[in-house]
């Protein structure tokens, strides 16, 4: 908003909007949720199939292409945002995440990987009236640009017979720019560290469970002396094979932001702790071990301190050698 604008209104109904836009909105690496500027650094919904599964020593790599789309933003009693209305909000990724499974090295009697992930591609637009003393005031953003980027130097893969599991800590770097003033931003400003468990469970050659468990911790954001809370999830998916090459089942995430926003020391306003459900179809084709394609969608529910709305993944995985 232009400064001559903002004069027309009093110091509290500028804090106030100012307040709002921090609340909601920022697009980072994979999803809308509370936390500063409405984002996260860990990408929910994506790790859904074979997620325990370490691929065999070699290098692989994955590509996520998103689609996001939400046209409402709820409060944390999961009603639709007071003095907001028109909201429109749509993001777009291209993320790609390489894997390096080192051969004959063990630790702990776990296999070992190092993993790179990095957003290539994000274009997020959202737009929004405000209600102000003299109407409402339209409000548009947009960004255009690369993201964040995640480094797991050791990952430990654990194979059995029907269970598979791996597990480690993930860096989350802020490699993307940030401006504390835009309504959009394609990176955190700020680092994360998180712990994260994965297990894929074959209970017979059809029937395919997965579950990739994570806990977040989020650093203060220097250019706004924000630090975002803690940030527990789980990323789902339960599978069945009509043919040996195809799979259709239904995947999703479990959000939950378990400790409250902090602001200069204090905590923001209620918290602005976020939660979210998210449940729906998806289908894989996977030929043979070497590459293999997802399409899913997923639609969000029992929101709270965040953006609303569906999101769609489309997932090919190929090893490289």
């Amino acid at each position: 908003m232009p400064k001559k604008a903002l004069a027309h209104h009093g110091p509290r109904q500028r804090q106030h909007f100012w307040m709002v836009v921090l609340l909601i909105f920022a697009a980072g690496s994979g999803g809308l949720h509370a936390t500063e500027g409405g984002g996260t650094s860990k990408a929910v919904g994506v790790d859904t199939v074979m997620t325990g599964v370490m691929p065999p020593p070699g290098l692989r790599l994955t590509t996520f292409a998103s689609y996001y789309q939400a046209g409402k933003t709820l409060d944390g009693a999961g009603n639709d945002r007071r003095g907001l209305s028109n909201f429109d909000l749509t993001a777009e990724a291209l993320t790609l995440r390489v894997q390096y499974v080192w051969p004959g090295v063990e630790l702990l009697g776990a296999n070992v990987e190092t993993r790179v992930g990095l957003t290539a591609y994000l274009k997020s637009e959202v737009s929004f009236d405000v209600q102000t003393p003299v109407g409402p005031l339209r409000r548009k953003g947009s960004v255009e640009s690369g993201g964040d980027m995640l480094l797991a130097p050791v990952l430990l893969g654990y194979r059995g017979e029907t269970f598979h599991q791996t597990t480690g800590l993930q860096l989350f770097l802020p490699t993307g720019s940030f401006n504390a003033s835009a309504l959009a931003n394609p990176g955190r400003g700020y680092r994360a560290i998180g712990a994260v468990y994965n297990a894929t469970w074959l209970p017979n050659p059809e029937t395919e469970l997965n579950i990739s468990a994570n806990y977040l911790v989020n650093s203060r954001n220097p250019d706004t002396n924000y630090t975002s809370g803690r940030e527990a999830s789980i990323d789902y998916g339960a599978g069945y094979k009509l043919h040996p090459t195809l799979q259709v089942g239904a995947s999703g995430y479990l959000y939950k932001q378990v400790t409250n926003d902090e602001q200069n020391g204090q905590k923001f306003s209620d918290g602005n702790r976020g939660q979210a459900l998210a449940i729906g179809p998806f289908v894989r084709y996977r030929p043979n071990d070497k590459w293999g394609i997802v399409f899913k969608w997923q639609h969000e529910t029992k929101v709270e301190n965040r953006a609303s709305g569906n999101r769609f993944f489309l997932q090919f995985a190929t090893t490289l050698f």
